[in-house]
């Protein structure tokens, strides 16, 4: 009767693990969410909804000339992982539109692109713009416009016209002037001691 009673114990014992869930089984079902950008936000900068800007011309004070077109807008996609199981398999639950303007040369020696993004979950807007192999990044909750670096300074006389509602974005060596209507106007590089501004046509 002991020893019935043993072997008893002894198979309860080994059946317990065999009988706890899988902890993979309290995953939950994830599926992809895209969040694509608001019209209000790609209305911010004019290169996407203003075929105006397909083509742009820059000159600097030095005399020189450069000119870009547009060759397409990609979309593509940045994903966050939203899984707080460590026992659950990674899955890019949000993912987040990038518009990016590619540009070639067609005058003078030089590049530019310009990349938007809604970054993450708390719809910080990111304005990457590229000019001349330089990077400018502007982050805020309007496109243009950075959290740490922005000066606004309201209207500024650029080559002789007067612009409205123009931002500063202070960097190590430039500064560069932006506003809504007509994007990136001005930049000033310090240790080369060159401006270069918008050509408006």
């Amino acid at each position: 009767m002991k020893i019935q009673l043993l072997y008893i114990t002894i198979l309860s014992i080994l059946l317990i693990p065999a009988c706890k869930q899988d902890p993979s089984s309290y995953c939950p079902s994830y599926s992809t969410n895209y969040q694509t950008l608001s019209a209000s936000t790609i209305n911010q900068t004019p290169y996407f909804t203003n075929k105006a800007f397909d083509t742009l011309s820059f000159a600097s004070d030095k005399g020189d000339t450069v000119a870009f077109v547009k060759t397409k807008t990609d979309t593509s996609w940045y994903c966050e992982d939203d899984n707080s199981n460590p026992n659950c398999p990674k899955k890019n639950a949000n993912c987040y539109q990038i518009l990016h303007n590619l540009y070639k040369i067609i005058n003078g020696n030089g590049n530019f692109d310009i990349k938007l993004s809604s970054q993450t979950a708390t719809s910080v807007n990111s304005l990457d713009i590229t000019f001349n192999d330089r990077l400018y990044r502007g982050i805020s909750n309007s496109a243009i416009g950075v959290k740490n670096l922005d000066c606004y300074i309201g209207d500024k006389v650029i080559n002789g016209k007067t612009y409205k509602n123009v931002t500063m974005l202070g960097f190590t060596n430039s500064n560069i002037f932006l506003n809504n209507n007509y994007g990136l106007l001005k930049v000033e590089y310090f240790n080369d001691n060159i401006n270069w501004v918008y050509y408006e046509k």
